[in-house]
Formats: C-alpha cells, structure tokens, sequence
C-alpha cells in the first residue's frame, strides 16, 4: 500500500457511505411512513449523504490528478497521463458548462479508450489466468457500460431521432458481464476461505433471498436505485454473486490484498453510471488491478546488466 496515496482509503469509505447512504438507504426511506423522527433521520441522512458525494468527487478527482501526475514523473509514459488529465480538467469543465454535443462525445470516448489501455495492462502483466480472467471481466463490464453511455450522446450530436435497439443489447450484455466478475474476482481471490468467512458473508446473500421472495417489484426498484442493475438475470445468480463478492473482500480484507478495494469501489460506483464521479471510481478500481512489478517505465529506471567479455573470462581462469 505504499505505493499509493494516503487518501486512497479516504476515497474508499466516503464512495462506500455516498453509495449506502445516498442512493440505498434514503432512497428506500421513500417507502416509510414519514412520522416527525424518520423525518429527522431522513434528513440527517440526506446531509450525509451530500457531504460524502462531494467528499468522494473531490478525491477521485485528486487520486485521478495523482495517476497523471505519476505517469509524466516517471517518464515513458504520455498517452494514458494525459488521458486522465483531460478527464480530470472535462469534469471541472462541466462543473459550469452541462455536457453535449460532441464535447461530451469525446468525454465518453477518452473513458472508453481509458478502459481499454487500462484494462489491456491489467490482463497483460498479472501473472496467473485466474487474475487475468478476473482484470479482462472487469474491463469488459466497465467498457460495455461505457459504451451504452457514448450512444445516446452520440445520437444527440448527430441530432438523430433516438437510440436503437443496440443499447439495450449492450446493458444486458454488461450486467451479466459483471455477473461473471464477481466469479473471477472470487475465483482470482477469494478461495480457499474459511467456513466462518462463507457464513458471514451469507448474510447480505440471504438478507437479498428474503427480500426478493417477499416483494421481488420493491427489490427491483431499489437494486436499480442502489446498484444500477436491473436483475433480468435469474434472481439466484444475483444471491450467488452477491455472496461470492462479499467472500472476496472478507478474505481480501484479512490478508490485505487490495482486491477488496477494487470491489468495493466499483460497487459504489455502480452498473452504467450516469455520473462522472461514479464513473472514475470504476476506472480507479481498474488502475488498482496493475500489478506494481511488471512497471519499469512507470516506477523505476531500467538499467542494463552489464555482460562479462572474453577477456573478463579469460582473467577469471587466471
């Protein structure tokens, strides 16, 4: 973890409480009856709510700003540095100015070719196919996710009726894209784990269970609410793959593998996205898949070995 700055875990807990508290825990308030202390409790949540999200797009911003910055130190290493900076300096443009248009075209088109050089380094310098499975998983479901995205801004710039059928191909695609994430995940690191590991994690699994089998509309509303997933997949690969992420990142926590926080953020960040905050933490959790040797350009100078002559060998007979 030395490798990373301190507010890494700063950007971890606050993306964790905007997503619990903003987009799970109000929202599902909506269903209570609103007496005087919910109301109370509501609107404390509300606030905290709001400070963690600003909290959280301030530090993805910087740790985005911090991979930049990183890069073009280092040396060797232009195409991707500059391509985080544009997409820090884009969403503080679009602090004053809304995205449109082809402005928001080439925002959506940098994330994707972010994704894509990202993802391509994840897959190719780990050194085990159960984590190369798990970086190209996890790179595709980010990608088709980002494309469903490009193809209603695309349409708008090209002032075109509406998006065709493609998009709802792609967004299925993706959910079951990350579905099979989860697998990988757990299968790159999370197995062998311990039985009380696999009961704890049960919990959030059959907490799902029951709320699906009791009112499976209201579960719907609230995982498109919190997680941004649909659940058209059958409901019991959603309970398997909810137990299997909770799996990893207990057993990743208790050894400190840092797959933990890569699930965790993209959790928070959610399935398609609509904001660029939510987004970033997606393509944070993909950066952190990197592994740290396989990086001479990007951590330390190569230097070359130097290799004995004749006449070296010629003195060690002597």
């Amino acid at each position: 973890m030395k490798r990373y700055p301190v507010f890494l875990s700063w950007l971890v807990g606050s993306a964790l409480v905007d997503w619990l508290v903003t987009r799970t825990l109000a929202r599902s308030a909506i269903f209570m009856p609103k007496s005087p202390p919910v109301i109370l409790v509501y609107q404390g949540l509300g606030l905290l709510g709001q400070l963690a999200a600003t909290v959280t797009g301030l530090l993805v911003l910087a740790f985005l700003g911090w991979i930049a910055w990183r890069g073009l130190r280092m040396g060797g290493e232009v195409v991707l540095p500059t391509a985080f900076a544009s997409l820090v300096v884009l969403s503080l443009i679009f602090l004053v100015f809304p995205p449109s248009g082809w402005l928001a075209v080439s925002y959506h088109m940098i994330l994707v070719a972010v994704i894509v050089l990202v993802g391509w380094r994840a897959f190719s310098w780990v050194d085990s196919n159960s984590k190369k499975t798990a970086s190209l998983l996890v790179a595709l479901t980010l990608l088709v996710s980002e494309l469903y995205q490009v193809i209603p801004a695309l349409y708008e710039a090209l002032r075109l009726p509406g998006p065709t059928f493609f998009s709802l191909i792609l967004f299925n695609a993706g959910e079951l894209l990350l579905l099979l994430s989860t697998i990988a995940l757990w299968w790159a690191h999370g197995r062998p784990a311990a039985w009380r590991v696999w009961l704890v994690a049960s919990l959030p699994a059959l907490a799902f269970i029951a709320m699906r089998l009791a009112n499976p509309a209201m579960t719907g509303i609230i995982a498109i609410w919190s997680t941004g997933l649909t659940l058209y997949l059958p409901w019991p690969g959603y309970a398997l793959g909810l137990w299997l992420t909770a799996v990893t990142v207990l057993k990743s926590l208790k050894q400190s593998d840092l797959a933990a926080w890569v699930i965790l953020l993209l959790a928070a960040g959610g399935y398609a996205p609509q904001l660029s905050t939510h987004a970033f933490l997606g393509i944070v959790a993909l950066w952190l898949l990197l592994p740290a040797a396989p990086q001479p350009a990007l951590d330390r100078p190569v230097y070359l070995e130097s290799v004995p002559t004749s006449n070296d060998l010629v003195l060690e007979e002597l």
